[in-house]
């Protein structure tokens, strides 16, 4: 009998450091927030993928990072004013090009139904950050992660509000703080803290030693938003960073896993 196990990766508590997390999927290679996208990644061994999760008008939890359409499919307005159905009539592959033509928007479920347990899922959950987070859309969120038995594969990235929400319906389910509009304060660390976070994601240029120091110091990883580039990339992981969100998952991984034979 196929041990099925053998199909999964290791969960969050367990995968090792330094990783590298494919931002919003191998996006430099296909449309971002697609399945083609998420799947190159983790073809490619990738120890996270991240994706962004916001509310149709009627609902639905979908992967999209804009709020407005424009970017990111042929269609126009806000996506949390049309419902799934209308949503779902744009096209969302074609602006990467051609032989993405006909690429709909994705539906939470649909990515774990694809990849549940084969990589680590940084959830990105939108949210507005002076408003209460709905708890009816987290627990949508939470409920299919149930589902799919990936409470320990997956993390909730967001501002305090989202943090809140995850704390009250799924404490079990790790979290990371992440960047809100006041980037440039420095206090992000001090948020995770509060918010009893696992992780912290740090938004560059808004960091340096000292945050990194003390979040490890509180027994907080630190991810980095973002790298594209090798050569920040290596100083990024000689300062301590644990994952490093990049677009340009294959190049990355390379200057990690470099990284790593120097360090032994």
């Amino acid at each position: 009998m196929k041990n099925l196990d053998s199909c999964f990766t290791q969960n969050d508590l367990d995968m090792p450091y330094p990783r590298v997390c494919a931002h919003r999927g191998f996006n430099t290679i296909a449309p971002e927030n697609s399945l083609i996208a998420f799947g190159a990644a983790i073809a490619l061994g990738a120890d996270e993928f991240e994706f962004d999760v916001r509310f149709s008008a009627d609902g639905v939890p979908v992967s999209v990072h804009d709020n407005v359409l424009e970017r990111v499919s042929d269609g126009k307005g806000i996506v949390e004013e049309l419902t799934f159905a209308e949503l779902e009539k744009f096209d969302f592959g074609k602006k990467k090009g051609a032989e993405f033509t006909g690429l709909r928007i994705l539906k939470l479920e649909d990515i774990f139904k694809r990849f549940a347990r084969q990589s680590i899922m940084n959830i990105h959950v939108k949210s507005v950050e002076s408003e209460n987070f709905p708890r009816e859309d987290m627990q949508k969120i939470v409920d299919i992660i149930r589902k799919y038995g990936c409470e320990k594969h997956v993390y909730f990235m967001g501002h305090p509000n989202v943090m809140e929400a995850a704390i009250e319906l799924a404490p079990e389910i790790r979290r990371c703080m992440g960047a809100g509009s006041d980037k440039a304060t420095l206090n992000i660390v001090e948020k995770a803290i509060k918010w009893q976070c696992h992780k912290v994601q740090l938004f560059k240029p808004y960091y340096n030693q000292e945050m990194i120091d003390k979040a490890h110091a509180n027994g907080i990883l630190c991810n980095i938003f973002w790298s594209d580039d090798p050569e920040e990339t290596r100083k990024m992981l000689e300062m301590g960073i644990d994952c490093i969100l990049t677009n340009d998952y294959f190049r990355i991984a390379q200057v990690r896993d470099e990284f790593l034979k120097q360090e032994k």
